[in-house]
């Protein structure tokens, strides 16, 4: 009998327990934005390179052709680490650079990609060569050139800010 009665109290304590703990860690929910509920000219800061998802729309003067059954080309250069994160339309771009915000000077450096096979393959490798170009940038209306000697070699939308 008395070791029925301390399993049921130790039962009784553990329930309690775990249900004070569980109503005590309950938090309002995150609101979650989507890159299409949010506009480049509400969340993006004029003239703001870092920290941005740039969509590409552009490579050597050709427009981007989308396909609606494929994910889309895109950078973000991170703040921390100077890191740069994309999609070039087949695989996973990572890399890094240095940027220069006075003389807006940016270059692109240790990029590399997954290995991936696709159809797309060929854009993929053009956008990668755009990027080893680049010398200098520059940011008008949500939309970001990416130059060399004064000529564009890829062209960015900005669609949100992660």
């Amino acid at each position: 009998m008395n070791r029925l009665w301390i399993m049921v109290s130790v039962c009784i304590f553990a329930f309690v327990l775990v249900g004070c703990a569980a109503s005590a860690t309950q938090e309002k929910p995150a609101e979650v934005i989507s890159s299409e509920s949010v506009t480049p000219e509400a969340n993006v800061p004029e003239k703001r390179l870092q920290e941005v998802y740039w969509k590409l729309i552009g490579v050597e003067g050709k427009a981007v052709i989308e396909d609606p059954h494929a994910r889309e080309a895109y950078i973000i250069l991170r703040l921390e680490g100077h890191r740069l994160q994309g999609f070039g339309g087949c695989n996973i771009l990572l890399g890094s650079y240095e940027l220069n915000e006075a003389s807006s000077h940016v270059k692109f450096s240790r990029v590399a990609s997954t290995m991936m096979a696709c159809p797309r393959l060929r854009d993929e490798s053009a956008f990668l060569k755009a990027l080893e170009k680049v010398e200098s940038y520059s940011i008008e209306e949500g939309v970001l050139l990416l130059q060399k000697e004064g000529k564009t070699v890829a062209t960015f939308e900005a669609v949100y800010q992660p």
